[in-house]
């Protein structure tokens, strides 16, 4: 400001008011400060400018700023989205910020509604939740917010997204799986699923087939949805003879397969369950997005990107019944375990991957 202020010829408290829109500082001396702060590249931040008013003020303790958390469902999370939630909470707390849920699907609010509603609260920063099923365009305008996307789900408008790394948490699965003996590997996934995801373990698939023997290698199975695998299953599983399966939905679409065949998750909860698999590290995604989102506010960052950048944070592998080795009967999968953790529909199971 003070820089401003030489270049237009006021004193700095003149910037500061004229950067505020002050009624004292006439309209002329107004335009030709901001002339000068346009060509000094100044950019004023929203959350500084907050946090002066707050210490401007008489309050004794100014509250913590707020980040708007952009939900696609009303009501009870997913149990994957919610403890994905509570650990961005945690860490937005850390760095003096408090995390609020915002739904995207307010009937009552729309989304030009909800953007007015942010910011006349002074929210800058949204970290944006999980799409709805197939969505992938985001139905709320970023252009005046620093935004952070949670997954791959918002593909329309381009923002930093922080996701599993599904590619090489594929692999690590395929790795495991042979190290149990497992040799004719099948890949089943619901093809929208698979798109939503940009194909990314899928490829990882394909990737880690290329290294074994070509009479080891499966054709991965794409059906048009959950219902459809769940009712086809048996019969890929013996036309390609399948060993183990590797998949990302619920147990219970793997219910039938048969008790030889290992069953490999690739979301499984962090303290395990009836499953094998990947648990994808929810904790430091919600973490790295927050974190990400806070860097933006504080370098003004605004805005959808001219490309979406992706962080990419690998996940863990869990052993489990659902997998014993070749050769070995596996339990059935426990009939409580139907809903494998979610309150919603199973086409909304993979919507934070």
């Amino acid at each position: 400001m003070t820089a401003v202020g030489r270049l237009a010829g006021v004193s700095r408290s003149a910037v500061s008011l004229a950067l505020a829109n002050h009624p004292s500082i006439p309209p002329s001396t107004r335009e030709r400060i901001l002339g000068a702060a346009r060509q000094l590249g100044y950019r004023p931040n929203p959350l500084v400018s907050a946090l002066m008013v707050e210490r401007g003020s008489k309050a004794r303790a100014a509250p913590a700023a707020v980040l708007a958390f952009l939900s696609s469902e009303r009501g009870p999370y997913r149990t994957f989205v919610e403890r994905t939630f509570a650990h961005a909470q945690r860490r937005a707390a850390e760095l003096g910020f408090k995390l609020e849920d915002f739904p995207l699907n307010d009937p009552t609010m729309g989304a030009d509604r909800l953007k007015v509603v942010l910011q006349s609260r002074g929210i800058h920063g949204v970290l944006v939740g999980p799409l709805w099923a197939a969505d992938s365009t985001l139905p709320f305008d970023v252009s005046n917010f620093a935004a952070v996307g949670l997954g791959l789900s918002v593909q329309t408008p381009f923002i930093f997204r922080v996701a599993a790394d599904h590619f090489w948490e594929m692999q690590l699965a395929f790795r495991r799986m042979r190290a149990l003996g497992y040799r004719r590997i099948g890949f089943a996934l619901p093809r929208p699923i698979s798109e939503r995801l940009e194909n990314r373990w899928l490829g990882g698939f394909l990737f880690a087939q290329s290294a074994v023997g070509i009479r080891e290698r499966t054709a991965p199975w794409l059906p048009s949805s959950e219902e459809e695998l769940r009712t086809g299953l048996r019969k890929w599983i013996k036309k390609e003879r399948i060993e183990a399966v590797i998949h990302a939905g619920p147990p219970a679409s793997l219910a039938v397969a048969p008790l030889h065949v290992g069953l490999v998750g690739l979301s499984i909860p962090p303290a395990g369950g009836p499953l094998a698999g990947i648990s994808q590290n929810e904790a430091r995604i919600a973490t790295a997005a927050v974190e990400q989102l806070v860097a933006r506010l504080h370098h003004w960052t605004p805005g959808p990107q001219e490309l979406s950048d992706l962080l990419l944070v690998q996940g863990t592998w869990i052993d489990g019944p659902s997998a014993p080795g070749a050769g070995t009967k596996r339990p059935p999968l426990p009939a409580n375990q139907a809903g494998a953790g979610s309150s919603r529909p199973s086409h909304s199971l993979s919507s934070l991957r």
